[in-house]
């Protein structure tokens, strides 16, 4: 009688198993891809503004930066600056919040360069600057600091003669208002 027992619950066994095995059915497996596909149309610096650019276009800052430069010849004495420029430039590095409403953050391009990390700033990651810019103008052994200036773009460029460029800054005057646009910050 053990025998038969044993029979029958191999049989059932062996059923069950081959049953498994017939019902394991490979599904296939769809891979969605989504990418980003650059137009023509597409600028560089609308897609910086939409935080599509995976790495920063130091073309933005240098395009900006030229434009702002030919304005007019360079610059290195702080008499040639207009008074009202140098009005709104004492406010602007003493006060947080006329700071905040003098930057252009639609139009700004912003970096700061550390020697680890590249940040771009923007409304959301600003903080406040009142390193004193104007102070600074002048060339002499070390230092070419300088500006370019015409009624409504300022440009500053401040250089360390044997390292490089370490700050650039950019203004633009909009219905008769200073607002910060050119911002690069090389602290490496």
């Amino acid at each position: 009688m053990k025998i038969p027992k044993l029979i029958l619950l191999f049989i059932i066994v062996f059923s069950c198993k081959e049953n498994k095995e017939k019902t394991k059915v490979e599904l296939p497996v769809e891979i969605e891809k989504t990418e980003v596909i650059a137009t023509d149309s597409d600028s560089i610096y609308e897609r910086y503004k939409l935080g599509q650019v995976e790495s920063y276009d130091w073309n933005l800052i240098s395009e900006r930066a030229e434009k702002y430069n030919s304005v007019s010849e360079q610059f290195s004495t702080k008499d040639n600056i207009p008074k009202d420029f140098l009005e709104f430039s004492k406010k602007f590095i003493s006060d947080i919040s006329f700071q905040e409403k003098h930057i252009d953050f639609d139009n700004l391009v912003a970096v700061d360069n550390g020697c680890d990390e590249t940040f771009v700033m923007s409304r959301k990651n600003w903080v406040f600057d009142d390193w004193d810019f104007i102070n600074f103008v002048g060339i002499d052994d070390e230092m070419e600091n300088t500006f370019n200036f015409s009624d409504s773009i300022f440009y500053f460029e401040y250089v360390i003669k044997e390292v490089g460029t370490f700050r650039i800054l950019g203004f633009e005057k909009k219905d008769g208002q200073w607002y910060l646009t050119l911002y690069h910050v090389n602290d490496c």
